[in-house]
């Protein structure tokens, strides 16, 4: 294994991670690791094995802060391997582990929450290798289930694949004069957070900060290269109504936030953007459409759940996330803190 620091490696480890993921793994494409170190000032480690002129394994790591100046490496989707190379993970992953660790020290534990190729028995494996279940920051981690669309299926059959209410509401927003349009300037950033920190009220979800949205649409909305962003916004009477954000990397589209108004909700402003932006995927050549995340367990998640749902496709299941402890002491005062702060109420 070795640290990759060229941009002359950029063009090839895109064409891997998207060739070797699926759904395509933008979280560990070369651009997010661009966007989190020169924007957001998180230092990044881009680690790959290669063989016979070949990569083989790639995987990213970005520093994440603690309390007390402790920080953890996070591994978003990955150790991403060939295809024809994963029946080596077994002889492979011990020594990769031993060698991250002797670059990485100092760090409280690394974190991370494989792609969709590792199946369910791959967490016997972790689990010998010494990682666990996340004890800290359970928050902070990525979806463990998604709802994907297969978009080399005609329109006419994704919308027969669709919940009859689903299609029905579409076809409803479609007659009720109600446009949508790509935002582009800081004025439409602006209507974005807005309508995010409407959503995140009203439904007691957790959103980033205006800054983070800002700096994200910028970047990618001026990157040229592997990793694309969308942003919608459906509008009524020029009132915007909602908003989402969508992410092409590879042959993946993935949704990756959405935002609403409580007004006009009869008008299903949300079904009709969702339809949009699935059918703009679909014409520019994308194959999967990722709805990103979905699930029965979290409570606040039901209705959004319920909604993606309504579109069809299959559900697929990640392994969950995690930790690799490598400073025991730090990783159970963090633990203990995240129990005190549990007891003590909030004023």
């Amino acid at each position: 294994m070795e640290i990759i620091t060229d941009y002359k490696h950029r063009e090839a480890w895109d064409k891997f991670v998207g060739e070797n993921t699926s759904p395509a793994s933008f979280l560990q494409s070369w651009e997010w690791g661009e966007f989190n170190n020169k924007i957001l000032g998180n230092q990044i480690q881009r680690w790959a094995m290669i063989d016979d002129g070949e990569l083989k394994i790639v995987f990213m790591l970005i520093k994440k802060n603690l309390p007390a100046d402790k920080f953890y490496w996070y591994c978003p989707r990955g150790l991403i391997w060939k295809k024809d190379y994963q029946n080596k993970r077994v002889l492979a992953y011990p020594k990769i582990i031993e060698q991250v660790n002797q670059e990485i020290k100092g760090a409280v534990f690394m974190r991370t929450c494989p792609p969709s190729q590792f199946q369910e028995h791959i967490s016997g494996f972790l689990k010998r290798l010494g990682f666990k279940k996340p004890k800290i920051l359970i928050h902070s981690k990525e979806p463990d289930k998604t709802l994907i669309l297969d978009l080399t299926k005609s329109t006419e059959d994704l919308l027969k694949k669709m919940h009859p209410k689903t299609r029905y509401n579409i076809r409803l927003a479609e007659k009720k004069g109600i446009t949508i349009r790509e935002l582009a300037t800081e004025k439409d950033i602006d209507i974005f957070y807005k309508l995010s920190a409407e959503t995140a009220k009203r439904d007691k979800i957790s959103i980033y900060s205006k800054n983070y949205y800002s700096k994200l649409i910028n970047f990618l909305t001026a990157n040229e290269t592997g990793l694309k962003l969308k942003l919608y916004l459906v509008e009524y009477q020029n009132k915007p109504l909602a908003a989402a954000l969508v992410i092409y990397f590879g042959q993946t589209a993935t949704y990756l936030h959405g935002a609403s108004s409580g007004e006009h909700r009869n008008l299903m402003p949300n079904y009709l953007i969702q339809w949009q932006a699935i059918k703009d995927a679909k014409n520019a050549g994308m194959k999967i459409y990722d709805f990103w995340g979905v699930s029965e367990e979290n409570k606040t998640w039901a209705g959004i759940t319920r909604f993606k749902r309504g579109f069809g496709g299959r559900e697929m299941k990640f392994i969950g996330t995690w930790d690799y402890v490598l400073d025991k002491k730090w990783y159970y005062i963090l633990r203990l803190l995240k129990i005190i702060k549990k007891i003590i109420p909030k004023k």
